[in-house]
């Protein structure tokens, strides 16, 4: 009988254990997790940031801890980037705790943005995670979701505003452009980088060039000359008609962070 009981009381105590976690199980309230406010603190160039601010609700007489919040991004569709941020918040017995999460969207990140840029004036995203609070009854860890739309930011636009030619030698001739750019965002964007070839008169007699816009403050103005030698041997002797009335091409790219879209420049001298 003896040894009966013995052997009935791991039992008794693992049913005992169950039971009480059972019990805890019971008078355990989940934490509850409410959005707040959703913030677009910046666009610039490179992406856009937003942050997500929570309150945490724990309705216990005991003290809870986050232990990580997890998130995934998607923009038009499409999933771009995840995260996982650590842990650390208490939430007070009975009491509340705001959490702010910032997601980092890079233009860079996102496909098929240039297409985007030049139809659109803002994308759509989605933003869905949990966060984990620690509890007595084991991880708990409330969802949440959340769509909305970002502003695209908007390169700056070029125009071809002048053209000018100075022979170097009886072989060489420099050709100035004058390039007039603007930003057309409320916000200040840093320098840009132009790649692009000249044409004259459809005859390329310039590949390769690079240059180098400044940067422009909000709504900012500014004029870049850009000199480039040209060879009147081979097919630099299309330039040579420049001052007979001919039709100048700049075409290439501009880039500007993680954004890049092509250009085209035109200006017909024979009507100046």
């Amino acid at each position: 009988m003896r040894r009966l009981a013995l052997l009935l009381l791991p039992a008794l105590f693992l049913g005992g254990c169950a039971s009480m976690q059972r019990l805890a199980a019971s008078a355990f309230a989940p934490p509850r997790l409410q959005l707040d406010q959703v913030r677009i603190a910046e666009v610039d160039l490179v992406g856009t940031t937003v942050v997500l601010d929570f309150t945490i609700d724990n309705p216990n007489d005991l003290a809870l801890r986050v232990t990580s919040a997890t998130w995934r991004l998607q923009v038009e569709g499409a999933q771009v980037s995840e995260g996982t941020l650590p842990g650390g918040l208490t939430l007070p017995a009975r009491g509340q705790a705001p959490l702010a999460m910032t997601v980092r969207l890079r233009w860079a990140d996102v496909t098929r943005l240039a297409e985007q840029v030049r139809h659109q004036t803002q994308v759509a995203y989605r933003i869905d995670g949990a966060v984990s609070v620690e509890t007595p009854v084991g991880l708990v860890s409330p969802k949440f979701k959340h769509q909305g739309q970002v502003p695209v930011p908007r390169l700056p636009s070029l125009r071809l505003a002048g053209v000018s030619a100075d022979m170097r030698s009886l072989t060489d001739l420099e050709l100035g452009l004058t390039l007039e750019v603007e930003n057309p965002n409320a916000f200040p964007i840093p320098g840009a980088t132009l790649r692009f070839d000249l044409l004259v008169n459809d005859v390329p007699v310039a590949t390769g060039h690079e240059a180098t816009l400044s940067q422009l403050g909000a709504g900012g103005e500014a004029r870049l000359q850009v000199p480039i030698e040209v060879s009147l041997l081979g097919a630099g002797r299309a330039a040579a008609t420049i001052h007979g009335g001919a039709e100048v091409r700049l075409r290439g790219t501009v880039r500007v962070g993680g954004l890049e879209r092509p250009v085209d420049l035109k200006m017909d001298l024979g009507k100046r």
